[in-house]
C-alpha cells in the first residue's frame, strides 16, 4: 500500500478511536454537557468521512490506471469476436 492509502486508513480509525472515546465521556465525566459530546461525534464522523473518501478516490484512480494500461495491452482485433 502506498502512503496515501495508509493516511486514509489512519485518518478513518483515528475517527473511531474518537467515536469510541466520546461515547464513553458520560461514564468517567458526568458533569459535561451535550454540547462536548455531540462536537466530539461530529468531529469523528467528519475525520471517517474523510478517511474514506481518501481511500475510494486513490482506490478507483488506481483501478482506473491499471484499466488504462490494460486497454493499451490488448489490441482492438483482440478484442472483436
Amino acid at each position: 500500500m502506498n502512503i496515501t492509502k495508509w493516511v486514509g486508513v489512519v485518518v478513518f480509525l483515528a475517527g473511531v478511536v474518537i467515536m469510541g472515546v466520546y461515547s464513553m465521556y458520560l461514564v468517567f465525566n458526568p458533569s459535561v454537557g451535550e454540547s462536548a459530546i455531540l462536537s466530539g461525534i461530529r468531529v469523528s464522523i467528519a475525520m471517517m468521512g474523510i478517511g474514506a473518501a481518501i481511500l475510494i478516490i486513490t482506490v478507483g484512480l488506481e483501478r482506473y490506471k491499471d484499466w488504462k494500461k490494460m486497454k493499451e495491452e490488448i489490441s482492438e482485433e483482440d478484442l472483436r469476436p
